[in-house]
């Protein structure tokens, strides 16, 4: 293990210079949605170069754009399936080309393909497998394209998204009375929580920690998010259920998650990796 000459660890009193991402490049892969693209704001904002990518090449395109006009910067887009080997490559070598170094890595992938809400006893393996390989598969393929950049330029930053039910088993009471009528992600099933999608999150938290041991040496530090449910429109009664579950009496907004990524990105968490910061509002308190 190499010596550390604790006195040329840069004092981090000043606040703004703690936040400030001026000069740093990031990519958030899975950017095209709503938490993506709010990420990409607030992190262009503190002074990053920042690339969006996803696998629905108009939603991402669009998000950039809305995100450029937002933050007075401009934000890049590229279309990669996250669990293609040959694109993910192709996304980073183009990062790499533009701007010959990285400095942060996102993975905020969520796969639904065809079938996501299927109940369990009839969950298709193909469905199964597709959001593995979304999810989680391509957090590895990601991850090591992201690990040999910044091994090249001198350590950085990445975060996985994961979720509370990476943590916790998932409470099925939140989820009676809904019917495939009242999902806003998809008509033909009831709103409910996969298997998948549990197994992939849980998968991505113990992966960051593999990563963390892994790459500490290089400078790289490797950390999960762990957001709880967002309101995007649920159902009456699925909401009501949520919230009287949650001691902050409400869901997350979008941006209840923006300082959590920058802290994570940025020299706030400098001596932070193999962890998980938890936004909840509490849900796991009790």
């Amino acid at each position: 293990m190499k010596k550390v000459d604790y006195r040329k660890i840069p004092d981090l009193s000043d606040p703004k210079r703690i936040f400030d991402l001026t000069g740093r490049v990031g990519i958030i892969a899975g950017g095209g949605g709503k938490m993506g693209q709010n990420f990409a704001v607030v992190l262009a904002r503190a002074g990053a170069d920042v690339t969006l990518a996803d696998s629905d090449e108009a939603r991402c395109r669009k998000a950039a754009q809305e995100a450029s006009v937002v933050s007075g910067r401009s934000v890049e887009s590229f279309v990669c399936d996250a669990g293609d080997s040959s694109q993910v490559r192709d996304l980073f070598l183009r990062v790499e080309e533009k701007f010959e170094r990285l400095d942060f890595f996102i993975h905020n992938v969520m796969g639904k393909p065809p079938g996501y809400y299927e109940p369990f006893d009839s969950y298709g393996v193909s469905t199964w497998e597709q959001v593995l390989s979304a999810n989680l598969t391509g957090a590895f393929l990601c991850c090591r394209e992201a690990a040999r950049l910044m091994a090249e330029t001198g350590g950085g930053s990445m975060v996985l998204t994961a979720s509370i039910y990476g943590l916790v088993g998932p409470d099925q009471r939140i989820y009676e009375g809904s019917d495939a009528q009242a999902n806003p992600y998809d008509t033909t099933a009831p709103l409910n929580l996969p298997g998948a999608y549990v197994a992939s999150k849980g998968g991505l938290i113990a992966f960051a920690r593999y990563l963390a041991t892994l790459l500490a040496p290089q400078g790289i530090r490797v950390n999960t998010l762990v957001p709880g449910g967002v309101f995007d429109q649920q159902a009456p009664s699925f909401h009501e259920a949520y919230v009287e579950r949650t001691p902050m009496g409400r869901m997350a907004v979008w941006s209840d998650f923006n300082g959590a990524i920058l802290f994570l990105v940025s020299d706030a968490s400098r001596y932070m990796t193999g962890s998980e910061l938890v936004i909840d509002g509490g849900w796991r308190a009790w």
